[in-house]
């Protein structure tokens, strides 16, 4: 099922991932924090009113202006590899990638700070089912979620590529979304064999955290099951940017962010049967250690499909899917100032060649706009996807360019093209163009017709970008 691990994969993977959001004012003058998926906490934005604290859904805040321009590990004196422990390490990643099933009980335990307290509901044990796609093997065919209380479902979740569905035993109501995942994304998100997912997809980004210490712990046996215990430290080192309160020729301190994972490895099959993660970043606002126990687990277990749906039970009440509350992201995202359907801004902008570009001389094509800067995390991750579509329409009438925005320094744009071998336009001092826009965050991505139309205007990427861009653009030659 291509749609569910494509769209919350961001959220699955929680350690690996480096990334920038931020909002900023009329007049950006300075990167956000650096973040780091896989979690909920408070994310101050810059320019937000009066500076106020407002909750966002995976993403972890560092201290601000600490924008990740690099990311390096840096091995403390202490950190050791054990070739043992690596190895045991090493073959469970192996046996993660083969994974075609998994079944099991998962639950996850979080240590929060005294006077605050969890979501409803988080924290319960579930059995969770799922099969991956034979024909995609980091594709999910479907899943099934029972809570358990006391042993006993309460809760039952199913979901195929085209329908999601919940049955409530408890309150005796039965619930189908159709396509719609989101009112119970939270349940599947703490419950999913993330680990799994993470080998398979290769979580191994250019800013991700790296690996500095593999050891050994003393074996344990967790559910029955005598277990392999190593403990993983990851460590990356923010090297943060001047803001606009930074003195001329003040010294600026990196930030070393360090996360460890300490992971009981079943000798039967390979996989986790404990996995505790911690980190340094208490005082930045980084997320509490968490711990995730699974239990009575079968890997490559055959699974009939017929688990991922289920039916009104007799008796039951349907009910109508709740009313989605604006999305946090969309909260902290303001509206574009232009639409799909909106005539395009013009503009007068040069590449990195020195030659002037205008939207008027690209008439009749179709234009692609990546608003982006060398310091955003997300902007560089969506980057190969650009190069790919450029490539793939290379021979058809699209123009695709690349948009630095709020950059830092001079030349490090063309830099940071020419070391990746980017081959798609470029062009330099978008802000104005930014301002234009209404663009408040990057990246943002602008596609505009033959026609000098906007064909659609979005902040963020995801995990469908590709498909997307690739669909979207299709259809404007096609007009």
């Amino acid at each position: 099922m291509k749609s569910f691990n494509r769209s919350i994969l961001g959220l699955v993977v929680a350690t690996g991932l480096c990334a920038n959001i931020f909002a900023q004012g009329d007049a950006p003058t300075k990167p956000a924090s650096g973040v780091v998926a896989g979690t909920h906490v408070e994310i101050k934005q810059d320019g937000a009113a009066n500076g106020e604290v407002r909750k966002a859904k995976g993403v972890m805040v560092f201290k601000e202006g600490s924008g990740t321009q690099a990311a390096t590990a840096v091995a403390n004196p202490a950190d050791t590899i054990d070739p043992k422990a690596k190895a045991i390490y090493d073959a469970s990643v192996a046996a993660a990638k083969k994974v075609t099933s998994f079944d099991g009980v998962t639950q996850m335990k979080m240590e929060i700070p005294k006077g605050e307290e969890l979501p409803p509901g988080f924290g319960e044990p579930a059995r969770f089912v799922m099969m991956f796609d034979a024909n995609d093997g980091n594709g999910v065919k479907g899943f099934r979620l029972e809570v358990l209380k006391d042993a006993k479902p309460t809760r039952i979740i199913t979901n195929t590529e085209d329908n999601t569905a919940v049955t409530d035993i408890t309150a005796k109501t039965f619930l189908d979304l159709g396509k719609n995942m989101n009112p119970v994304m939270e349940d599947v998100i703490q419950h999913f064999p993330r680990w799994i997912m993470e080998q398979k997809m290769g979580s191994e980004e250019e800013d991700a955290p790296k690996p500095v210490s593999f050891t050994l712990e003393p074996e344990e046996t967790v559910d029955g099951t005598p277990c392999d215990v190593v403990r993983v430290v990851r460590q990356m080192t923010l090297e943060p940017q001047p803001d606009g309160d930074a003195e001329e020729g003040e010294k600026l301190t990196p930030q070393t962010v360090r996360f460890t994972e300490t992971i009981a490895f079943a000798r039967s099959d390979n996989m986790p049967r404990r996995l505790a993660e911690s980190n340094n970043m208490s005082e930045m606002g980084g997320p509490p250690p968490t711990t995730t126990t699974y239990s009575n687990v079968k890997i490559n277990s055959t699974i009939d499909p017929a688990l991922f749906t289920q039916k009104m039970p007799e008796g039951f009440t349907k009910v109508d899917a709740p009313k989605e509350e604006e999305d946090e992201s969309s909260q902290r995202t303001p509206a574009l100032a232009f639409k799909a359907g909106d005539k395009a801004p013009g503009f007068k902008l040069t590449s990195l060649a020195g030659t002037e570009v205008t939207l008027d001389s690209l008439k009749g094509k179709v234009v692609l706009l990546d608003f982006w800067a060398t310091w955003c995390g997300p902007c560089k991750q969506i980057m190969p996807v650009i190069q790919k579509l450029s490539e793939e329409f290379k021979d058809k009438d699209v123009a695709i360019f690349g948009v630095n925005t709020w950059e830092k320094k001079d030349g490090v744009a063309k830099t940071y093209m020419e070391s990746k071998k980017y081959t798609y336009g470029c062009l330099l001092a978008g802000e104005e163009l930014a301002k234009t826009y209404g663009i408040t965050g990057i990246p943002t991505l602008i596609l505009i017709n033959k026609d000098g139309t906007i064909a659609f205007a979005e902040m963020g990427a995801g995990g469908d970008t590709k498909k997307m861009l690739q669909e979207a653009i299709t259809a404007a030659l096609a007009k």
